[in-house]
């Protein structure tokens, strides 16, 4: 109903939505105030006059077209595929090198912990870096 009430504003409703939003209208409390907000802010916006320049869909349009023609000067954009994409890939090279060699697929192989006997693993971790 909130979508019918909006068109409403901007298109002619047919015979059958007018009534089904009439009646919605007076059942629902909060399409009531929805509407109220809508006048108002209809009747706040109405005595503004927006003017564009002549040529304002030209600049639009030829600044669209710069920006397609030109998307290497975005340097976030030239170092993700720089430097993210072949980094990804090499990281899932590695994951799958580390699975297959160790035979398992456990959290322990995956991080290279599967030979540390449980009795040695804090000095595993003190002094193996």
């Amino acid at each position: 109903m909130l979508e019918l009430l909006r068109r409403s504003y901007d298109a002619t409703l047919s015979p059958g939505e007018k009534e089904r939003l009439d009646k919605a209208l007076e059942a629902d409390i909060e399409l009531q105030q929805e509407k109220k907000h809508l006048d108002k802010l209809r009747g706040l916006l109405e005595d503004e006059r927006y003017a564009f320049d002549d040529h304002f869909a030209d600049r639009v349009m030829e600044r669209i077209a710069t920006d397609e023609k030109n998307p290497s000067e975005n340097p976030f954009l030239y170092a993700f595929k720089r430097i993210a994409l072949p980094g990804l890939v090499a990281a899932v090279i590695l994951f799958l090198f580390t699975v297959f060699s160790s035979g398992t697929i456990s959290l322990d192989s995956i991080l290279g912990v599967d030979a540390v006997q449980p009795e040695y693993v804090s000095e595993f971790l003190l002094f193996n870096y």
